[in-house]
């Protein structure tokens, strides 16, 4: 079962991961490459659809050269 809290901060992630990656004017597949993971996982994420593992969020915060903070917390 998934706490009410988890699923805000999916949809925070969500909603930053997409405008983030809009804004850099990247593809799901140009993002999925710069960060080392699956196109299918961006889409996933931009669905609030997983749980990505913090080296994940790492490593997509870089290629943006933003913090997880900025990832994570609404806008």
């Amino acid at each position: 079962m998934t706490s009410p809290e988890l699923v805000h901060v999916q949809l925070h992630l969500a909603d930053n991961l997409k405008r983030y990656r809009k804004q850099a004017q990247l593809s799901q597949e140009a993002l999925a490459h710069a960060a080392s993971i699956d196109r299918t996982y961006v889409s996933q994420l931009e669905r609030a659809q997983v749980n990505p593992s913090l080296a994940v969020l790492v490593r997509i915060a870089g290629v943006f050269e933003i913090t997880l903070c900025d990832l994570l917390l609404p806008n």
